[in-house]
């Protein structure tokens, strides 16, 4: 589809991202600068009629505003211009609704689709009574009022299911989480590199697109080749200037950030300053103070890309910004960077404590044998006519535990892998 990008900034490189991932074509771009959108129609009087003539070519389809229209606004321009009028968040929606492969992916959606239209349905009702909207949400000729209480219902329903699936979720992480295995999010800005560097680390063909939001729902991958058992999760990009309303249909998803033991905030390396700053900063907000800010490594992608003076400065600024810490500088295409980060996750998850154990044997060694393989790491293991030795590593929270098997006939504290 051919849109006419309207925008009341220059900078419209973010928005055309958004338009081209969702396989539109920007056909022509009008802006008007201005301080605030227009109360009534986002542009003043001249150059809304600027628009019209652009779009009485006949040649676009739709027209993209580059900002978030108020339902009346939205109901004014497409009654002037005749065409669907799409803003950010509209366009953000259709581009989810491409990606969303799973079933949790859909319903988050939908959720969202759903609550974005409910207060155009309460403008195109306030102001006319309209049997028929063509393209609004496939209505065809079911009564505008009428859709609005099924609406209600479905969001009602999908809300309910997108709970069942949290407590599903819920239950499985915390089952990981007993079993010993530290859960590592990769997050951060729509196309940072998370899906690339989550194929980098475990041998993985998780899609990767130049596209944003290649990924909507999650995946979860083991970093291979480790004695610790550490799960990588790819997340969905954050994005700025998403509502409240929008954030919390994604918040199943969200959850695999905020549960996380480790965060890696990935930034691309290859942006400007004030671009980085920006990203930074909205990553803050989204997950400070849900969870502790020495959870957070700031990790700088894309360094192919960039000089090494360069890259120095840009390490300096993450340093002093809202999580304190320099970041780490990957890069999936060269190697760079990675043996670093690997090692940097198995030392974030070494266990500290080192016995070596000595168990009788009998009809319940095998049980007790069986309970370490899955709650510690177990080095080594010995068996004996009358006994079974094991050098087995644990975390403090299962020493109790693991002393409580067996005699501990040499125990070493403070270990690094």
């Amino acid at each position: 589809m051919d849109v006419l990008l309207v925008s009341l900034v220059p900078e419209v490189a973010e928005i055309r991202a958004l338009v081209e991932s969702a396989g539109h074509r920007v056909a022509d771009l009008i802006v008007q600068r201005r301080a605030a959108p227009h109360p009534q129609t986002f542009v003043g009087r001249g150059k809304l009629e600027e628009v019209r003539a652009r779009v009485d070519r006949g040649d676009v389809q739709a027209v993209v505003l580059n900002g978030d229209l108020r339902p009346s606004m939205h109901y004014a321009l497409e009654q002037a211009l005749g065409v669907e009028c799409y803003d950010r968040l509209r366009v953000l929606l259709e581009l989810f609704a491409q990606r969303a492969a799973t079933r949790e992916a859909q319903l988050q959606v939908e959720l969202a689709l759903l609550r974005y239209e409910v207060p155009l349905l309460r403008e195109w009702i306030h102001e006319a009574d309209v049997g028929e909207r063509p393209g609004f949400m496939a209505g065809g000729e079911q009564r505008v009022d009428a859709y609005y209480e099924t609406v209600k219902r479905r969001i009602k329903k999908i809300r309910d299911d997108l709970a069942t699936i949290r407590r599903e979720r819920d239950l499985r992480r915390s089952l990981r989480k007993d079993r010993g295995f530290h859960l590592v999010s990769l997050a951060g800005y729509a196309n940072a590199g998370k899906s690339s560097l989550l194929n980098a680390l475990t041998g993985e063909r998780v899609l990767v697109e130049g596209r944003m939001f290649s990924t909507l729902s999650t995946t979860t991958r083991a970093l291979p080749d480790a004695r610790r058992r550490i799960l990588l999760t790819d997340t969905v990009g954050f994005v700025d200037g998403v509502p409240f309303w929008m954030a919390e249909a994604f918040q199943a998803t969200l959850e695999e950030i905020f549960e996380a033991d480790l965060i890696l905030l990935l930034i691309e390396a290859s942006d400007p300053e004030a671009e980085i700053l920006r990203k930074v900063r909205l990553a803050a907000r989204t997950l400070l103070p849900r969870v502790r800010e020495e959870t957070v490594l700031p990790v700088l992608t894309k360094t192919d890309l960039v000089p090494a003076d360069e890259l120095g400065r840009k390490a300096d600024l993450l340093r002093d910004e809202e999580f304190h810490r320099p970041p780490l500088a990957i890069s999936t295409t060269s190697g760079e960077g990675l043996p670093e980060l690997r090692a940097h996750l198995l030392a974030a998850f070494a266990y500290p404590h080192e016995l070596h154990l000595v168990l009788p044997q009998g009809p319940g060694t095998e049980g007790r044998l069986h309970w370490l393989h899955e709650h510690a790491d177990v080095v080594t293991v010995v068996h004996h006519a009358d006994r079974v030795e094991a050098v087995v590593r644990c975390r403090a929270q299962d020493l109790a535990a693991v002393e409580g098997l067996g005699r501990v006939v040499l125990r070493r504290d403070a270990l690094t892998p």
